[in-house]
């Protein structure tokens, strides 16, 4: 606690705006982290699709349906597969556009705000190299009226003190980025697993599709 007070008592004003900038870095990883891991994420994708399969093939649609609105809200997946399906009666293209539609309206909200964190790192270095340089303008001023070992050690001191300012920077920054490669993982990984399913309920569909008119035609000769 000693070394922290003394950082922002001699670090300067702008380590109180790069503390601003960590505290709002967590602040939007932890609520991003929440929505991704625990929201928009379906846990058992696979076997939620092994389900859908077995009742499209079955021609149980409308029970697929029921089963994709059992699931919560705001999970992305279960609400691509069911505007899919609301569309299964329709013709091959007119499911790809409802598909898509849904895709692309749901999948931006995993990326969304994850820029931010590259923002805030870049920010917080420069941040920290202005209060360094601050710092150290004011150092070289006051040992001018300085002579010998005096002028030295209140010129080590100074440095010594400016550079708190960079450290801390650098280190929001490192925080900002290591943030921002975890929850850009992960929103790869949800929009991977939902362009995927999304394909294969498309390409179901479709079978389905050609085993109706394949039925047909043959009851009709």
């Amino acid at each position: 606690m000693d070394f922290i007070r003394e950082a922002f008592v001699y670090g300067g004003p702008v380590m109180f705006v790069i503390l601003l900038f960590l505290v709002t870095a967590l602040s939007l990883g932890l609520w991003r982290a929440f929505l991704l891991y625990y929201v928009f994420e379906t846990p058992n994708p696979r076997g939620m699709w092994s389900e859908i399969y077995k009742l499209v093939t079955n021609n149980q649609i409308e029970t697929a349906i029921r089963l994709c609105e059992k699931a919560p809200k705001r999970q992305i997946l279960p609400r691509v597969w069911k505007k899919g399906l609301q569309s299964a009666s329709r013709s091959s293209g007119e499911t790809m556009h409802a598909v898509d539609s849904v895709t692309l309206e749901r999948l931006p909200l995993c990326n969304r705000f994850l820029t931010w964190f590259g923002t805030i790192a870049n920010v917080t270095t420069l941040l920290g190299l202005l209060g360094t340089i601050s710092g150290l303008i004011i150092s070289f001023g006051a040992v001018a009226s300085l002579t010998g070992a005096a002028k030295q050690t209140k010129l080590a001191e100074g440095i010594s003190h400016a550079l708190y300012a960079t450290g801390f920077g650098l280190g929001t920054a490192l925080v900002a980025m290591v943030i921002h490669g975890i929850l850009t993982f992960k929103a790869n990984k949800v929009v991977d697993a939902t362009e995927e399913f999304s394909a294969k309920l498309v390409e179901l569909l479709e079978m389905r599709r050609s085993n109706l008119a394949s039925r047909s035609s043959s009851r009709g000769e």
